[in-house]
């Protein structure tokens, strides 16, 4: 599975929202780990690694260096591109 399917579904899933970017809004999309772990497993066993290499290449973002499910499940994944 890549990076552009975990983007996509990111985009179905997800809750749109609104984010000041430097003086004005931007339009963003979030969903947390949980639900996409949820959604995702039954396309991939890979979802850390694949959100790890979005992360690097500037496609997602979110906090700490590593996900668990369970202990995680309600950290937000924000799509940025």
């Amino acid at each position: 599975m890549s990076v552009k399917v975990l983007c996509e579904v990111i985009r179905n899933i997800g809750d749109p929202g609104q984010k000041d970017g430097n003086g004005r809004e931007e339009e963003i999309i979030t969903v947390e780990f949980g639900k996409l772990f949820e959604r995702y497993v039954t396309i991939s066993n890979k979802l850390v690694g694949i959100l790890l290499r979005a992360r690097k290449q500037g496609l997602v973002d979110f906090e700490g260096e590593m996900l668990w499910q369970g202990k995680d499940n309600h950290v937000v994944i924000t799509l940025l591109q």
